[in-house]
This record gives structure tokens, sequence and C-alpha cells, in this order.
């Protein structure tokens, strides 16, 4: 989420950002999802290190009980994740969505 997406909060720090998601069991999940991907996107195959996301199939935010469920996961390059982004937006994402993605970025 960035300084255009309409819920952005000005008054947060990048630090206090980076902070909302450091607790264990967040750690453990992303490791979780990166792992059991094979450390590559499942879109486009990247498998650069420090280029990887943990994406959440259903949002973070809206689905409190599936952020760490690693069902709830998958690995995207940051390239990809953008692009999800960009084409179905920070909310309401679904499984359905993703699988939509990934087929046409594959294609």
């Amino acid at each position: 989420m960035g300084a255009d997406h309409p819920r952005w909060n000005p008054d947060l720090t990048d630090e206090e950002r980076l902070q909302a998601r450091s607790y264990p069991e967040y750690t453990h999940w992303r490791k979780d999802v990166f792992f059991r991907d094979g450390y590559a996107c499942v879109s486009c195959g990247d498998s650069r290190g420090g280029n990887l996301v943990a994406h959440h199939v259903r949002n973070y935010a809206e689905y409190v009980e599936g952020r760490t469920d690693v069902d709830n996961g998958v690995t995207l390059c940051e390239t990809c994740h953008v692009a999800f982004h960009n084409q179905y937006g920070y909310t309401g994402n679904t499984e359905k969505q993703l699988i939509e993605f990934i087929h046409e970025e594959c294609a």
C-alpha cells in the first residue's frame, strides 16, 4: 500500500509500517509461504532473492483470522505483486482473482 492508496495513513513512519507486521506468527507465515512455493514467484517464476513478496490471497486487513494461514498466501515477485494490485486493487481480493491473474500472466 503506497501513498496513493485511499487508506494510506500519512501519520505513520516507515518504521511503524514495518513493525505492524513484525510479529513471530507473521514471520513464520512468510517463511512457510516462500518454502512451500520453492522461493519463486508463482506467476512468472522469478526467484531472485530480495525480490519476493508473500502475498495474501485474501486481504490482510479484511481477513483477520487468515492472516497467518499458509493457505492464504502465495509468493509473488515485486513486479507481479504490483501488477496484481494495479489490476485488482487492495481490497476485496479473492482466490479467483489470483488464479485469473496467474493464468493471464503465464499465458
